[in-house]
């Protein structure tokens, strides 16, 4: 007969496991008609539907008769609505009410994006390899390679997916500018202080002489194509070629990495070469965490600007090895409620006390799985090189079409 972990309810209903173990707790005493397990003398509620039905009145139940003395209430700031559209607002209370989650992307705005740039500039400086360095050095030894796949194409269009300050592609816009091939360089984030901090970068390095175009977009969700509507249907259309940059393993972030892969493959043509680059799993790796215990990356930015008081939950780092990730979670250790505002209407959000709020992941694969994902979601394998130290690899890919060369 299946069983509920407490872990499991406590996250399929967002209650503690101390409600839980109450519940099994009364049970036990013939105080509630809940159906139990027993295995290894441990007591578990079983998976049945006349137990769920019950749960899920105790639930309402105990919302509904909280205790108010140990219950906080946060009431969004004005910053917080003046920095997020109603669109990323509705994002933000979505994937906090059903996955106990904040989505990274939304850590690079204000302060995040200024902490960011600070820290990756600190990071070329440094002697040892890195994600910015190990990126700079994969682009370089990949330049001739990918001037052979370019061979043909006159001008070229690069399209930089999460552009940071730039700072990694430097040396590859100028190779093309030297060439005469630089078309347009398009950078899509949806941060717009990284795109200011990444235009001003581009401005002072290359005099005005690259042009940049800078669009806010969630990669998650919004496609690209509809910006190269003008070069699609040119006269010398054929003789132009996209680029896509997706580089610092930016889609081992999100929620659903398949999603961003997804629409960033929607958006390309046949012709067009998708070049990537991500951190791999290894031992170092799994304990690496310097960017969020150092807060170079602004992590609690958005709890901040939901007027969450530090006192009101802990920060917790870890490696997840059932998930592969590395995580970093708020718990909270009171009961909490988020009162948000939108168009004249109200919602409340409520966490529990033990509850957690998911602010970063970094999600762990092998060489082997990173180039078989990029496979899953329709790219076709053109080459990969990892850096010297192992780290990290750059993916070289184009779309499939079924077409036969």
């Amino acid at each position: 007969m299946k069983y509920f972990k407490n872990t499991e309810l406590a996250k399929l209903y967002h209650v503690s496991e101390k409600s839980i173990r109450n519940w099994i707790d009364a049970a036990e005493s013939g105080k509630l008609d809940l159906q139990l397990y027993e295995e290894k003398g441990k007591f578990y509620i079983t998976n049945i539907t006349k137990n769920t039905k019950l749960i899920e009145e105790l639930v309402k139940r105990g919302k509904k008769f909280k205790n108010t003395r140990g219950y906080k209430v946060a009431k969004p700031t004005e910053d917080f609505y003046k920095l997020y559209s109603p669109k990323q607002v509705l994002d933000i209370m979505s994937n906090i009410d059903i996955y106990r989650e904040v989505p990274v992307q939304y850590t690079y705005f204000d302060s995040g994006a200024k902490r960011w740039d600070t820290y990756t500039q600190h990071l070329l400086k440094q002697d040892s390899p890195n994600s910015v360095t190990n990126t700079i050095d994969l682009l370089g030894i990949n330049l001739s390679y990918i001037d052979t796949l370019i061979e043909g194409y006159t001008s070229i269009n690069i399209i930089d997916i999460g552009p940071g300050n730039a700072l990694p592609i430097r040396n590859l816009l100028g190779h093309f500018l030297e060439k005469g091939k630089l078309n347009r360089y398009i950078a899509l984030d949806i941060s717009k202080e990284l795109l200011k901090i990444a235009e001003d970068n581009i401005e002072k390095w290359f005099d005005g002489q690259v042009k940049f175009e800078g669009h806010i977009r969630d990669i998650v969700y919004e496609r690209f194509d509809d910006l190269l509507v003008k070069d699609t249907f040119a006269e010398n259309a054929d003789s132009t070629l996209n680029l896509v940059l997706f580089l610092g393993g930016t889609f081992n972030n999100f929620r659903d990495p398949d999603h961003a892969l997804a629409t960033i493959h929607d958006s390309m043509g046949k012709k067009d070469i998708l070049v990537s680059s991500k951190k791999l799993d290894t031992e170092k790796s799994r304990r690496y965490f310097e960017q969020t215990a150092s807060g170079n990356q602004d992590m609690e930015l958005v709890l901040r600007l939901l007027n969450i008081d530090k006192s009101y939950y802990t920060l917790e780092q870890y490696f997840d090895v059932h998930k592969m990730a590395r995580e970093l979670q708020a718990k909270f250790n009171v009961a909490l409620a988020i009162e948000f505002q939108l168009d004249g209407q109200r919602r409340t959000i409520e966490l529990n006390k033990g509850e957690s709020l998911l602010l970063w992941r970094a999600r762990h694969q092998a060489a082997v799985e990173t180039i078989n994902q990029f496979d899953a979601n329709g790219f076709d394998f053109l080459q990969a090189t990892r850096s010297k130290d192992l780290d990290y690899i750059l993916h070289i890919s184009k779309i499939k079409t079924g077409i036969q060369n």
